[in-house]
């Protein structure tokens, strides 16, 4: 069942939060209408999609993961892990969500890379997500946060070579291929704690 097209990227979408099926279509460019409702009832039937009343007033209907497919997310997150280190600079046709950027976020995550509670804003081409990490926890969640990060970023493919450890924060920074608002010592704190380096097959890709 996960490994039908489609599946595991519904998954990983809603793992980082319920999505009304018009917000899934338009988070998977690419993906058939048929086929994705067909997903979503597979998906119901076996026990890790469900569907929820949005609170929100004319909100309708939202698809979330049950307990069962929660369980799913540190799967999720070791494959994100796994192919964000053979990953290089994307391609024309590679497009980037807020959703994919926040499920990537947070299979990044380096547990105890800081010592304090931080909170950022990225923007990444047209995606946007925020992540709040501690030193043993992240969370994130797309788009703006209702609360103000403390540090803003903004970039494009530029920000996974920073990642990596190929550019460093402060040529970033000098270069202008990253903007931010707030300090430079928190930009460093954001690249050690979502450190992914690159495996030597991406390198050579790279190279």
């Amino acid at each position: 069942m996960l490994g039908e097209r489609w599946s595991l990227l519904i998954a990983r979408d809603l793992s980082v939060a319920p999505r009304r099926f018009k917000d899934l279509h338009e988070g998977l460019p690419g993906v058939p209408t048929s086929v994705l409702t067909a997903r979503l009832r597979d998906l119901q039937v076996a026990g890790v999609v469900t569907r929820v009343a949005d609170e929100r007033p004319g909100g309708g209907v939202l698809y979330a993961l049950t307990p069962h497919g929660r369980a799913l997310e540190t799967i999720l997150d070791a494959l994100g892990r796994w192919g964000a280190g053979a990953m290089a600079a994307p391609g024309p046709q590679d497009v980037i969500t807020d959703a994919s950027l926040a499920a990537a976020l947070r299979a990044s995550y380096q547990p105890r890379a800081t010592c304090t509670t931080t909170s950022y804003l990225i923007h990444t081409g047209a995606a946007t997500a925020w992540a709040e990490a501690t030193p043993t926890a992240i969370t994130v969640g797309l788009g703006v946060p209702d609360l103000l990060a403390d540090l803003t970023i903004h970039s494009g493919p530029e920000l996974r070579a920073v990642l990596a450890g190929d550019l460093s924060p402060a040529a970033a920074l000098s270069s202008g291929a990253v903007r931010i608002e707030g300090s430079s010592d928190v930009f460093e704190r954001f690249v050690r704690t979502f450190h992914v380096p690159l495996t030597e097959a991406a390198m050579e890709v790279t190279r």
